[in-house]
C-alpha cells in the first residue's frame, strides 16, 4: 500500500509518498510503514504472530532519523520490555502503534457492526516507552477525496487516558478490505502527518 504524505514538522512542509507494507507467512506477519524526506525519515515495524484471538506482537521497533527505539513482548513470561530497560506487565490483547491498525481492519472483516456509529473500540497499545488504553470512538461514515478516487470510510477518532494534545484520526474502509486509506495525527504544537492512500495491492 502506498500514500501520500503531506506533513508539517518544524515549520517545515512535506509532500512526499510513504508505504505500508503487511506481509504473512503462515501465522508469522510483519508490518511495515516508512517514509523518508529530506530533513527526515521514518520507518516503524511490527512483527508477530496472529492467533486465533488477533495478532500477538513479537517486537515493535520506530526509528526516526536513524535514532531506534525498540520494545519486545512475552508472552510467557507475560512481560513487556522497553528499549530504556523498563519493563510492564502484558495485558493480553496488548498491540502496538501499528499492529493496532490492522487489528482494527480484522475487526471489521469480521463483524462490521462493531463499527456502527457511537460505538467505541477500546485497546491496551504499547508505545517506544509505555503502554495506555485508547479508545477508537466511531465518528460516522465520511466519503473521502482520494488518488483512488471518492472512497467512503468509516471514521475513527482515538482518545486515550494521558492526554498530551496528540490528536490521531483513522479512515478504515470496507472497499479496501478495512484496510486504513487515510491515518492523520495532529500535534499540539502545529505539526501533522497526513497518510491518504494513492495505490492499493492485494497479496
Amino acid at each position: 500500500m502506498t500514500y501520500t504524505l503531506k506533513a508539517s514538522a518544524k515549520g517545515f512542509k512535506i509532500n512526499v509518498d510513504s508505504h505500508f507494507d503487511w506481509q504473512r507467512e503462515g501465522d508469522a506477519y510483519r508490518l511495515v510503514n516508512s517514509g523518508r524526506f529530506t530533513l527526515f525519515s521514518f520507518n516503524f515495524e511490527s512483527s508477530g504472530v496472529i492467533t486465533p484471538q488477533g495478532l500477538q506482537p513479537a517486537r515493535y521497533q520506530e526509528t526516526r532519523n536513524k535514532r531506534v527505539k525498540a520494545v519486545t513482548f512475552d508472552p510467557e513470561a507475560r512481560k513487556i520490555t522497553f528499549s530504556g530497560g523498563e519493563s510492564e506487565a502484558l495485558q493480553p490483547g496488548t498491540q502496538d502503534r501499528m499492529s493496532v491498525l490492522v487489528q482494527l481492519a480484522a475487526m471489521g472483516r469480521k463483524n462490521p457492526d462493531v463499527f456502527a456509529s457511537g460505538k467505541v473500540v477500546p485497546f491496551r497499545v504499547a508505545g517506544s516507552s509505555r503502554t495506555g488504553m485508547w479508545r477508537f470512538g466511531v465518528a460516522g461514515t465520511d466519503t473521502l477525496d482520494t488518488p483512488l478516487g471518492s472512497v467512503k470510510a468509516v471514521h475513527l477518532v482515538r482518545e486515550r487516558d494521558d492526554d498530551d494534545g496528540q490528536k490521531v484520526e483513522v479512515w478504515l474502509s470496507a472497499d479496501y478490505d478495512w484496510m486504513p486509506v487515510r491515518v492523520l495525527s495532529n500535534e499540539s504544537d502545529g505539526d501533522y502527518l497526513d497518510q491518504v492512500l494513492s495505490k492499493f495491492e492485494r497479496k
